[in-house]
């Protein structure tokens, strides 16, 4: 049988290692799929596997003197490797000769703090089954009272996830945590009346969180439903160089390349525009920014890296200055830096404007864009190129009309140095269904320095 001592005693049988880490995760995880109110399908499902990462070390290929290169690779280990593990070990040994790069110390024991991210009803037994079909009720009853709107549930998809994280290294770590993880897709269709199908508009909702309550089920749904019927309804967006309110699950990939050019790893790569010191903000509200993976029951939250690095919380951006740099143990070495760890949830704090007050249109139409289709801002650049999938003209005199099509164009630091931030904060998704990185900021941001291209 394939264990933790099992792969601890193969790579400490190794001499041709500087090091190694072993990280176990166990998963039971119970899937409810739903085509409207009949289940299609209820899975339960048992895996394990380990990802095991060599470190290599061997002269530089150019010869040159002083410290060894030192290589890096990682295998993924499943109980089908227990009888040729020595052979997997070999085939990472070999990725990590080929790999050539400065040397840096593997992390030491620490304290880790207390970050609760498991929800301890569904750890009891038979707690993951119960919460999935809880999870089927709340969307279900939430459908009922859309009843008459035009409004359906298509289809809904109900993951609940239990995970047994293990992390064993050569430096001596021995660290291991629990948590939960609920996972939900929901497809809402609406309809106009008896026509055919161009009468229907169809809109996606993914949901994620580690504890029920947290998933606010019924309010994504009446959201989600509000959505669908806008969009059966929007007319084409015209092409717009007035301001323009971000807002919802729209605004989160904004703040993207503020964390890639904060990152010790753009600076060591030469890729950073941003060094500690730099304004960002010029007249608009001061941008306040952070990565915190201590949050409880945080999507990103996390005791210890894959490193082995405890949680901290980290700000990179404060009054609309940057003050520090986000870094693994490895880039802070290279770039001689605090070492914070793994990033956790991107935390911005809400300005002192409401958001009805920023989506106002006092004397000129604005635009509010609630969805991209799928957000297009290139984390380097800072530009913006991402396609509308609904939105709302806000005319004088308080008319609001839907709108689809077009495409925000920009550039995310231009556009940040006079924005105005709502002090309404929300909690979103940064990217989508099972990738669950967590937005805590403002729900609305209004900006003059970007365009709408029409439809």
């Amino acid at each position: 049988m394939l264990d933790t001592p099992a792969i601890v005693a193969a790579v400490s049988r190794r001499s041709d290692l500087a090091g190694w880490t072993i990280a176990r995760r166990r998963r039971r995880s119970v899937q409810l799929y739903a085509i409207g109110r009949d289940v299609e399908n209820v899975r339960h499902v048992d895996a394990e596997d380990f990802t095991v990462t060599v470190y290599h070390d061997h002269p530089w290929p150019d010869g040159r003197d002083g410290a060894p290169a030192r290589g890096v690779a990682s295998i993924k280990l499943v109980q089908n490797d227990t009888y040729n593990l020595d052979a997997r070990l070999d085939e990472a040994v070999m990725m990590a000769s080929l790999v050539n790069n400065p040397a840096w110390d593997l992390v030491a024991p620490a304290a880790y703090p207390e970050v609760p991210r498991a929800d301890e009803a569904i750890l009891a037994p038979g707690g993951a089954t119960a919460t999935a079909w809880r999870m089927a009720d709340e969307v279900w009853h939430a459908i009922d009272r859309e009843a008459g709107t035009g409004v359906r549930l298509s289809a809904a998809e109900h993951l609940v996830t239990i995970t047994d994280h293990e992390l064993v290294t050569s430096r001596g770590i021995h660290a291991r945590d629990v948590s939960t993880h609920l996972a939900v897709e929901i497809a809402l269709i609406a309809r106009a009346g008896a026509g055919s199908a161009d009468d229907e508009a169809e809109t996606f909702r993914p949901v994620e969180a580690r504890r029920l309550a947290d998933l606010r089920l019924g309010a994504h749904v009446a959201e989600a439903a509000t959505f669908a019927r806008d969009t059966l309804r929007a007319e084409a967006t015209p092409t717009h160089d007035g301001a323009v309110v971000i807002a919802a699950g729209a605004l989160p990939a904004l703040f993207d390349p503020f964390l890639f050019h904060t990152g010790a790893q753009a600076a060591v790569m030469k890729l950073a525009r941003l060094t500690p010191g730099d304004r960002v903000t010029d007249g608009g509200d001061p941008l306040h920014l952070a990565s915190d993976p201590t949050r409880p029951f945080g999507l990103d939250s996390h005791a210890f890296d894959g490193d082995g690095v405890p949680a901290q919380s980290v700000d990179l951006i404060r009054d609309g200055v940057v003050t520090s740099r986000h870094a693994t143990s490895r880039y802070a070495q290279y770039l001689g830096v605090p070492v914070t760890g793994g990033r956790g949830a991107t935390v911005v704090a809400g300005g002192p404007t409401s958001a009805s007050a920023l989506v106002a249109a006092h004397g000129a139409p604005i635009i509010e864009v609630v969805a991209f289709s799928s957000p297009n801002v290139d984390d380097i650049t800072g530009d913006i190129g991402s396609e509308i999938r609904l939105a709302y003209l806000h005319l004088p005199g308080g008319v609001v009309r839907p709108l689809k099509g077009g495409a925000v164009a920009g550039n995310v630091f231009d556009a940040f140095r006079t924005a105005r931030l709502s002090h309404e904060v929300h909690e979103a998704l940064v990217s989508g269904f099972g990738d669950g990185g967590t937005y805590v900021g403002p729900r609305v941001a209004r900006f003059e320095g970007l365009r709408v291209a029409g439809d």
